[in-house]
């Protein structure tokens, strides 16, 4: 493993370069902490997120350059110099492909952001050979969001030593710990789209069956897409629609169980604040970020579609005595530590600083 260099032969700030697809909010503010690190902004090439999440160059606190992912663009479209580091936002986006490749013309280095998490599945079984023979030798390193990432990225053929987890996470500024989960309502939260994949409607209709077991509780659902009008009406299920993140930390606050019933999702940022906000999580077995937040003192699994094991897994949250919860709010929080803006720029300078200065890469 190569050693990073010393605080004197750090890489400069401006030498350094981001894209991401979708940028949101979150994303602005971990790139923010990068800039605390370095001290100087750097370029961040975005595409438009898909939800309606505002305040995103706020966040940032400098302008972002926002591009069509689908369409091919370069350095000198963007009135920017080619950098010596460019974090690429994962492999199947034109313009961030295209990106990449002049850094590498130039001898630069391209570390990417893969966010997918490891299922195992025929897809990836057949992926591997394929991103061994094509993909591995244009990227120096790999940044992804945790252990589950690590994993995938291990089976596509990434070199252990060259791969860093931390690429998500929420920010404890507007996401951490409340009361204690005794003392908060009988709530159970909901935060996503409305849409198949999330399992919004399974989840609510699973709670509708076993509402009459669970006199107090309430299922609490916020989010926006088509499937708003197919949640069933329940008096113990209150629907909303989207919600800013800014006003997401108090909701969780006041929740005791967050439920995340997805069929699949690559990570689950929603995961992590719910964590640092101390509440016990209810998660399907295809969250990639349950490796990473969901232990046996704060959390509770279930097979993704499976609606009995869905009901099994609530009713025993629900139950659990005040030590139990005193022991699951601490759980949640302790772990939540392991992500976030600080993790990410520490992170960010790692990476940085390896690659650029690691003749022995193996995408030479």
């Amino acid at each position: 493993m190569v050693k990073a260099p010393t605080d004197e032969s750090q890489l400069p700030m401006n030498d350094i370069a981001f894209s991401w697809n979708g940028l949101p909010q979150y994303a602005a503010r971990l790139l923010a902490a990068v800039r605390q690190e370095r001290g100087q902004p750097f370029p961040v090439i975005g595409s438009r997120p898909a939800v309606p999440v505002g305040g995103i160059e706020e966040a940032l606190g400098w302008p972002a350059h926002w591009v069509e992912a689908a369409q091919p663009v370069s350095w000198k479209e963007l009135g920017l110099p080619v950098p010596k580091v460019f974090f690429q936002s994962g492999w199947a986006y034109p313009a961030f492909n295209a990106l990449g490749d002049e850094v590498r013309v130039a001898g630069g280095k391209v570390c990417l952001l893969m966010d997918n998490n490891w299922r195992g599945d025929l897809r990836q079984l057949v992926g591997a050979p394929w991103f061994r023979a094509c993909q591995r030798r244009k990227f120096s390193a790999v940044l992804v969001p945790g252990k589950s990432g690590r994993r995938l990225a291990r089976w596509y053929g990434m070199p252990d030593e060259k791969i860093f987890e931390g690429m998500y996470g929420a920010d404890p500024r507007l996401f951490f710990n409340g009361p204690t989960l005794s003392a908060r309502p009988r709530r159970i939260i909901f935060v996503g789209q409305y849409i198949e994949r999330k399992g919004c409607v399974p989840l609510a209709r699973a709670f509708a069956s076993v509402a009459h077991l669970l006199p107090g509780w309430e299922l609490g659902m916020y989010g926006s897409g088509p499937l708003h009008s197919a949640i069933p009406a329940h008096p113990q299920i209150k629907v909303h629609g989207f919600v800013q993140p800014e006003q997401l930390g108090a909701l969780y606050r006041e929740a005791r169980i967050f439920a995340l019933p997805s069929h699949a999702e690559a990570w689950g940022l929603v995961v992590h604040e719910a964590a640092l906000s101390g509440c016990q999580l209810l998660l399907s077995d295809a969250i990639g970020s349950r490796d990473d937040f969901a232990g046996p003192d704060n959390a509770a699994l279930f097979r993704a579609g499976d609606v009995a094991s869905l009901q099994a897994a609530l009713l025993i949250l629900a139950s659990l005595d005040e030590g139990a919860l005193v022991r699951a709010q601490s759980a949640s929080a302790r772990l939540a530590r392991s992500h976030g803006p600080v993790v990410f720029a520490t992170r960010v300078k790692e990476v940085s600083n390896i690659i650029a200065h690691d003749k022995a890469s193996f995408n030479e």
